[in-house]
């Protein structure tokens, strides 16, 4: 986040694993990351090699799609198994005109999709009130060459910097409802900080 003209901070839970994008293709930091998760829950220890497998196959998503902060869930959950869900901050210059910016703008250039008997997809577009100012929330499940749970808050930057992107997803439709929550509560923490650097 340091070359970016602005801050903002993004509260996960305490058991996701939050990450430097830029590190973590270029350090030891997720290795180091996932040891000090199995040294506090020994019980991980046999899953150790498919969490850094995992966490490295998210944060270099991240890397491809140019996002400034990572964040993955990688919790074993009874009856279910391991339930994964990854955060990534994206920043876009945004629309030449700052008109394009606003969240009435944003809204209105994303097509909303109901719920179909033929699909599994659907989406569902709203502006909504966070910490950060108004925001567009888009909701749903895409589908593609995989299917996932998506949440997606789009909030225009303070000071006409572009637009702040937080993307959630998870591969688990039948967790949909859930998850959405869960995305929902980590996307209302968005808030703005201190100026990081020119």
């Amino acid at each position: 986040m340091a070359d970016l003209p602005f801050g903002f901070t993004v509260r996960v839970p305490e058991s996701w694993y939050e990450f430097d994008v830029w590190r973590a293709g270029r350090t030891g930091d997720l290795a180091r990351l996932v040891d000090a998760r199995v040294a506090a829950t020994p019980g991980l220890a046999p899953h150790r090699p498919v969490l850094l497998k995992v966490l490295r196959e998210v944060a270099d998503l991240a890397a491809r799609h140019g996002a400034v902060f990572g964040a993955a869930m990688t919790d074993h959950v009874e009856d279910v198994g391991t339930v994964l869900a990854t955060l990534m901050v994206l920043h876009t210059g945004g629309q030449a005109d700052p008109a394009g910016n606003t969240v009435e703008a944003i809204a209105s250039g994303i097509v909303t999709a109901p719920p179909r008997p033929d699909t599994t997809a659907w989406r569902d577009v709203e502006i909504v009130e966070l910490r950060a100012g108004r925001a567009v929330r888009v909701t749903g499940v895409e589908s593609g060459q995989t299917e996932a749970v998506v949440t997606q808050t789009l909030v225009p930057v303070p000071g006409g910097h572009g637009v702040l992107d937080l993307v959630l997803t998870s591969p688990h439709l039948g967790l949909a409802e859930p998850m959405l929550e869960l995305f929902d509560a980590i996307s209302a923490t968005l808030a703005w900080s201190e100026h990081q650097g020119e």
